[in-house]
């Protein structure tokens, strides 16, 4: 069945059921008043009856429809099951009646009876009192959950009973209208003084004693009538009013409490502990606790209480801090400065200051200024910039302009299309003997500069792939026919937007030729120190060796002629034997060390097989040797230069590698040969190589350099050592195993 219908059943059921049960003992007009009630009581939807919901009654004091609303989302916020209410309204004139509440509370029974209520929501202290005295007749045991409750609680809480404890604000809303306003002679109250205004009157009057002796207390006590304006039309000068009439939530009547509030305050200064009611419409202000904070810890309160936690265990929350609003405009009309409010105080429908009115005009103009100021600045600064810029701009080509002139190197600038010159310095005049008006406009080609005409041809074009070019040596020819030796870099640039060359030159002849005569000189020594090696090594070979081979033989004969007594004596001579035949085998490997027979005659490859083979016998070590595509036509100074570069650097390596294994590999190819010498061991830095050390490694170099070869050296230390020595071989060299 719909709510709509369950709604209707349960109103026609109260209604019978209030009829039988009062209608003996009721006159008419009290039978209209429970008429009036039922239907209030129908129009509340009944609590659903799914088992998983929840069902809450709120009993209202007929006033903050608003502040319910906000406790149910606050309680639907805080508790994930479904939840249904149900609003009872209090508010009856006849509600202070015994007999009324008696009624009420049968007729709640019986529309409950059969409905089972899990929580009960007080709103306002008059709903709390009679939930609490009628609760073991309506609905015993059901926990109760109060809310904008003013009047004091008893020391001891009421079992199963907890809520939100709020201030009255009565307390600073007087002292509030009497520091704002100190001539103040006599205090009228405003106020129904019934149903829940009777509590705050009681407070107001009981505050006002504190003050006896200052002010007197005027009770203008009542609904809002035209009678009760006239009372106000006289009180006295110097009277300030503390409103406490509510406009009524439901149908409002013709002469209604705002009526009231704008004659009031017409005449007096107003006040009231409902602020949100008195200003805006005439009321100076007022103190009263937050009426938002309220209902939401009472929404808190009340999902704790259905999430089955026990009420008893849950403590009273107290609102207790009043806060004081006013209203600006009253403050002007009043004369009263806003220097007199307390601290704290919210000051509400205060007119703009012209800061305020046209605020975002303000910004806007505050920042289109500032953007302004900013461009200004930044165009300023762009000026004072480029001005820097533009004197260390001239300074800069005051200084290139000197160094061009007066380097020490010869500078060209020319165009990059036809390779005319554009400008030359003085350097270059000097090198060439060319004057500058003899060069601008003309290309190298016109002044006969370039020797090899293919050789500047491929200049340019590795300047155009590569936009650069570093340390190429180009033969130039003077003005006068000599040729000189240069060393020439170029790079593109531009000048006034047209592609150019920037060329440097520097002259290195006499540097070529010193390299020359040294590696001449170098040449010439180790010529002659071959060929002392090899005069050693034949007198080695030829006469001190045959003279030890005389000696020996001589021992031997000597041996013979003792008798087999002397077994001493023939002892010492076999030992002498032996020595000699030692020392003549070392003279021999002195002799092919230092001139190797086997390379003069069977050439490179067989004598680094010999040498290797007679270095790990002697040393007792590894020597994994591998070759291939060795030439048999090597020159003799390549085959001697290889041999004596695995000479040195296997005696190195079997010095300082701490290793007795070792790789040798000769590998040729068509266009070089290339010896490497590897160990495992404990290698060493290069750089203490380059700082000065190592004359073993600098003799390598100096061989390798005379036959137009190079040496690499990959070490580090722990990591072993490779020693790479790489020789050019002539276009006419043919490898072994290639047919002529």
């Amino acid at each position: 069945m719909p709510p709509d219908g369950l709604a209707a059943m349960n109103g026609m059921f109260i209604s019978r059921w209030f009829n039988r049960k009062v209608e003996s003992r009721l006159s008419p007009r009290r039978k209209a008043i429970a008429v009036a009630l039922f239907a209030l009581l129908a129009s509340v939807p009944p609590a659903t009856a799914q088992a998983s919901q929840k069902n809450v009654l709120i009993l209202s004091g007929g006033r903050g429809r608003v502040s319910i609303n906000s406790m149910e989302s606050s309680l639907r916020s805080h508790f994930a099951g479904s939840v249904n209410f149900s609003i009872v309204d209090l508010d009856n004139p006849r509600f202070e009646q015994k007999s009324y509440r008696d009624n009420l509370a049968a007729a709640l029974r019986g529309g409950y009876f059969s409905e089972k209520l899990d929580l009960v929501v007080a709103v306002m202290t008059t709903s709390l009192q009679f939930a609490v005295q009628y609760r073991d007749k309506v609905f015993p045991g059901v926990p109760i959950v109060f809310m904008s409750n003013i009047s004091p609680l008893p020391q001891k809480i009421w079992s199963g009973v907890t809520g939100v404890e709020s201030t009255s604000g009565v307390r600073e809303t007087i002292d509030l209208a009497l520091r704002l306003h100190p001539d103040t002679q006599a205090v009228a109250i405003v106020s129904k003084a019934s149903g829940p205004d009777s509590d705050w009157f009681h407070e107001e009057h009981s505050e006002l004693l504190r003050h006896q002796d200052k002010v007197r207390e005027i009770d203008l006590l009542g609904p809002a009538s035209p009678e009760l304006l006239q009372r106000v039309a006289q009180l006295p000068p110097h009277t300030v009013v503390l409103f406490q009439l509510y406009p009524e939530d439901a149908s409002q009547p013709a002469f209604g409490a705002l009526d009231v509030l704008a004659a009031v305050t017409e005449r007096f200064p107003t006040y009231s502990i409902l602020p949100h009611i008195t200003v805006g419409h005439g009321g100076v202000g007022g103190a009263s606790y937050d009426p938002a904070i309220d209902p939401v810890l009472a929404g808190e309160l009340a999902a704790r209480v259905l999430s089955g936690e026990q009420v008893d265990h849950v403590p009273v929350v107290y609102n207790s801090k009043a806060v004081v609003s006013v209203d600006s405009r009253q403050l002007l009309r009043w004369n009263i400065s806003e220097s007199a409010l307390p601290p704290g105080t919210r000051v509400l429908f205060r007119e703009p200051t012209l800061w305020e009115q046209g605020r975002k005009y303000f910004l806007t103009a505050i920042a289109v200024i500032l953007i302004q100021a900013f461009l200004i600045a930044a165009l300023f600064w762009q000026r004072v910039h480029r001005r820097r810029a533009e004197i260390q701009l001239r300074k800069s080509e005051e200084k290139f302009s000197k160094a061009f002139r007066q380097g020490p190197l010869g500078i060209t600038v020319a165009t990059m299309g036809e390779d005319r010159y554009l400008e030359v310095n003085e350097t270059f005049e000097f090198q060439t003997g060319f004057k500058r008006n003899e060069v601008i406009g003309r290309t190298p080609i016109e002044i006969g500069l370039w020797i090899d005409p293919d050789q500047r041809t491929a200049f340019m074009k590795q300047l155009l792939a590569n936009g650069g070019i570093r340390d190429l040596e180009v033969p130039l020819r003077r003005k006068d026919g000599q040729i000189r030796m240069t060393l020439k870099s170029a790079e593109r640039i531009e000048v006034n937007g047209e592609p150019c060359v920037l060329s440097v030159i520097a002259d290195i002849t006499d540097r070529k030729q010193a390299e020359e005569a040294m590696s001449s000189f170098s040449r010439r020594l180790i010529e002659a120190q071959e060929a002392e090696r090899t005069r050693i090594a034949r007198e080695l070979h030829d006469d001190i060796n045959q003279r030890l081979a005389m000696v020996a033989v001589g021992l031997k004969m000597l041996k013979q002629d003792f008798s087999h007594s002397e077994p001493k004596t023939i002892r010492h001579i076999d030992a002498t034997c032996e020595q000699v035949s030692g020392l003549e085998k070392d003279i021999q490997a002195l002799s092919h060390r230092l001139h190797s027979s086997k390379l003069e005659y069977l050439g490179l490859e067989a004598a680094i097989a010999g040498f290797c083979r007679e270095l790990s016998e002697r040393q007792n070590i590894k020597i994994n040797l591998h070759s291939d595509g060795v030439p048999e036509d090597l020159s003799n100074d390549v085959s001697l230069c290889l041999f004596r570069v695995l000479q040195e650097a296997l005696h190195n390596a079997v010095k300082y590698s701490g290793t007795d294994s070792f790789e040798v590999s000769l590998i040729g190819a068509s266009h070089e040969l290339q010896l490497r010498v590897h160990d495992s061991g404990a290698g060493f830095d290069p750089k203490t190589v380059k700082d000065g050390h190592g004359l073993g490694l600098t003799s390598m170099r100096e061989r390798l350099r005379l036959v137009d070869g190079e040496l690499s050296i990959d070490s580090m230390p722990q990591q072993g050592t490779t020693i790479v020595a790489r020789v050019p071989l002539a276009h006419d060299t043919t490898p072994a195993g290639t047919a002529a």
